[in-house]
C-alpha cells in the first residue's frame, strides 16, 4: 500500500508531497520526496499525474484547510484524494501518530547517507530537521505546534498526513474470499500455483492484497 501526503501552500511557501509504503511486513517507509515553491499549475498537475504512474499511489491525503480547489483539481486527473482540514487538534493528533510511529519503529526512517539521488538525499535530510525542530507551547488547555522563524514545516505535515492516511487505510482492509476450481491446478506445487492465480487476477485493478492464507482439501 502507497499513500502520499500533499501539504498545500502558495505564495513564499512550499508545497510538499511524500510518498510512504506499508507492506506485510507492519513497517512504514519513505519512497519519494518532492517540493514545489512559485510553480506553474499546470505544470505542477502535469508532474503530480508522472508521479502517480511511477509510484502507483494508492491514495493522496490533501491539506484542504486553505484551498478545497486543489483536491477537486487531483479528483478531476483521475486520482484518490481525501481532503483533511487542518486545526490546533487534528495537527497534534497527527504529530503524535507520527511520534509514535517513529520511536515504536513501524516508520522506518532513512540512512540519508545511503540514499543515491542528491535530491531525495538533502529533502529526507530536511524533514528530518523539520522533524526535529518541532515546537509545543500551550495556550490555555489548547497545544499549538509551531517551528522556528525562517524555516519551514512543509515536509513534516506531508508525512504527517501519509501517516494518517495510512493508519485509516491500513485498518479498513477488506477480507475477500476467492475459490479455485481443483481443474485449475497441477501439481506439483499446488499452493504456489494458488498464490500466483489469486494474486493475478487483482493485477491491474487498484486493489492492495496485503495477505493470502492458502487453504488445501485436508487442511485444519
Amino acid at each position: 500500500m502507497r499513500i502520499a501526503g500533499l501539504d498545500v501552500a502558495f505564495s513564499n511557501d512550499y508545497m510538499a508531497l511524500v510518498i510512504v509504503e506499508k507492506n506485510s511486513d507492519g513497517k512504514i517507509r519513505l519512497v519519494h520526496f518532492s517540493t514545489w515553491r512559485k510553480f506553474d499549475w499546470q505544470l505542477w498537475k502535469h508532474d503530480m499525474r508522472a508521479k502517480q504512474h511511477k509510484f502507483n499511489i494508492d491514495w493522496i491525503y490533501v491539506d484542504k484547510t486553505n484551498n478545497q480547489s486543489v483536491v477537486m483539481e487531483l479528483e478531476e486527473i483521475g486520482m484518490r484524494i481525501e481532503g483533511v482540514s487542518f486545526t490546533n487538534t487534528s495537527k497534534y493528533d497527527m504529530i503524535r501518530n507520527a511520534t509514535k510511529q517513529i520511536v515504536t519503529g513501524e516508520l522506518v526512517m532513512p540512512v540519508v547517507s545511503a540514499i543515491q539521488s542528491e535530491s531525495q538525499k538533502r529533502l529526507a535530510q530536511e524533514l528530518i530537521e523539520q522533524i526535529r525542530e518541532q515546537e509545543y507551547s500551550h495556550e490555555s488547555s489548547n497545544v499549538k505546534l509551531t517551528h522556528p522563524q525562517g524555516r519551514h514545516d512543509d515536509l513534516l505535515w506531508a508525512l504527517c498526513l501519509a501517516l494518517y492516511g495510512v493508519s485509516l487505510q491500513w485498518n479498513t482492509s477488506t477480507p475477500l474470499i476467492v475459490c479455485l476450481s481443483a481443474d485449475e491446478i497441477d501439481p506439483p506445487n499446488p499452493r504456489d500455483q494458488i498464490l500466483d492465480r489469486v494474486l493475478g487476477r487483482f493485477k491491474g485493478t487498484g486493489i492492495t492484497i496485503t495477505d493470502v492464507k492458502v487453504t488445501m482439501p485436508g487442511d485444519q
